[in-house]
């Protein structure tokens, strides 16, 4: 039943609701029955209820036993509808984890990076298939193009061999100090460019740099000027300690030991960015979550471009597209990124088809977080219920009722069942009629009689 009712649910978000900022329009003109922002989030609850109270069973018990230090936020239908925050963001003062807490993000990261580049892609001041050499010619790698460093096809080798083994001065090396170390000791690539697929930070450290080149900006200024600042993401910023210009608000990292933590001071890589380096909060993630659903800041043709595999010459599939890897839980498409970078655990995972994210932010370097963010997902996407109910219930406000009976006797045809909760539709006709919703929970009413009677009960 599972792919019947998730196409017709994508054709409902696709023609219905149109974002987390916008309202779920009215069937009529009557401006007073619109609903509101908080009303939609209020029926994403009530219809979620379920699944919200599994998932905050789960997380209390991960807070009872001090096992996650730091910030979860969990989206459905493009709604936050339950966010919450844990233990430590110092463990060694006790000082707590707040909402507003800032993390480095690590290697979620990336998708800034290739965020910038899709930019400078849009605004025509590079193409994806320009070789590397044209904004950085003393490489000595004739052949990678910023497509490949985008997709890690590009095969170059490790820069932070090179700052470790050969960085001198007591101040930590920048983008360029990296780029003058690759193009002195001239290390070979590992591979043929495109060739194959390995996962490079070198790759991603270099397209900051053209970012840097091309725009005359640094990563953050540029970022802070088409990303961070148009989306009201205040709390965001690309941190280097080469950088004197900005400020460190994020919160420290932890090793944890057998007798406690112990604090992360910062090495010589803090300095080069752009595998690494944003720091963030659960909310601006979420701002930015929100934001890759419009055509602001980027085009959604260059979106949906981020998210494709690529081949390698070869002909191997590359499940990797522009800072976001790709994958499937079941028949739902998974666009996500996870980080880890001197005690930042961090996940950013999207479910675009059903507008369902999960982020996780922790700082206390355990490996906690793919056992949370996998139980969440289990329970986000195993809740069949929920999603035929919002399905339905949707319809009938968006398009009356009508449309959604029609919508249920498909789901009859197709599957010979259709699991719809009508307790909880019985919750949101009483919400909405308390809300002056009056048509709205008289066109669900009618879906509700109707439906129920095509399911015998």
């Amino acid at each position: 039943m599972r792919f019947i009712f998730r196409i017709l649910l994508i054709v409902s978000l696709v023609f219905g609701l149109t974002g987390n900022d916008g309202a779920i329009s009215s069937a009529t003109l009557d401006k007073s029955d619109i609903l509101t922002d908080q009303e939609n989030l209020e029926l994403c609850r009530i219809i979620n209820a379920s699944g919200i109270q599994r998932i905050d069973s789960l997380i209390s018990a991960y807070k009872q036993n001090g096992r996650f230090n730091g910030n979860i936020l969990v989206a459905l239908n493009g709604f936050n509808v339950y966010q919450t925050s844990a233990g430590y963001a110092d463990p060694l003062n006790k000082i707590p984890a707040r909402p507003e807490t800032i993390y480095q993000l690590a290697s979620v990261s990336k998708q800034f990076t290739a965020a910038a580049i899709m930019i400078l892609k849009a605004d025509g001041k590079l193409d994806f298939d320009d070789l590397l050499i044209r904004h950085i010619p003393e490489l000595p790698y004739p052949e990678v193009t910023i497509r490949q460093l985008l997709h890690h096809t590009g095969g170059l080798p490790n820069y932070m061999y090179l700052t470790d083994r050969y960085w001198k001065s007591d101040l930590p090396p920048d983008n360029e100090d990296v780029v003058e170390l690759m193009a002195k000791y001239r290390l070979p690539a590992f591979f043929k460019p495109g060739s194959r697929y390995d996962y490079s930070n070198t790759g991603y450290m270099l397209l900051a740099t053209v970012v840097q080149r091309v725009s005359g900006m640094s990563l953050n200024a540029f970022l802070q000027q088409r990303i961070f600042g148009p989306l009201g993401m205040t709390s965001t910023y690309v941190y280097s300690t080469a950088d004197s210009l900005v400020s460190r608000r994020q919160a420290d990292g932890f090793r944890a030991t057998r007798h406690g933590y112990s604090r992360i001071t910062d090495t010589r890589n803090n300095g080069p960015v752009g595998d690494k380096g944003v720091c963030s909060s659960v909310g601006d993630m979420f701002k930015w979550d929100c934001a890759l659903y419009t055509d602001s800041p980027i085009s959604q043709e260059l979106i949906q471009e981020a998210f494709t595999p690529v081949e390698t010459t070869g002909g191997k599939e590359v499940q990797y597209g522009y800072g976001f890897r790709i994958r499937y839980a079941g028949e739902t498409r998974v666009i996500y990124h996870n980080g880890l970078w001197e005690g930042a655990r961090t996940n950013f995972m999207r479910y675009p088809d059903h507008r369902n994210t999960i982020i996780v932010l922790n700082n206390t370097s355990t490996r906690i977080n793919h056992e949370l963010t996998r139980q969440i997902e289990a329970i986000i996407l195993g809740n069949d219920e929920a999603e035929v109910t919002d399905l339905i219930t949707r319809t009938a406000i968006e398009e009356g009722a009508d449309q959604a009976i029609e919508t249920y006797n498909e789901l009859l045809e197709n599957e010979n069942m259709a699991a719809v909760n009508f307790d909880v539709v019985d919750s949101i006709i009483s919400y909405l009629d308390k809300s002056g919703k009056k048509e709205k929970a008289l066109q669900l009413k009618q879906v509700s009689v109707v439906c129920r009677e095509l399911a015998g009960i």
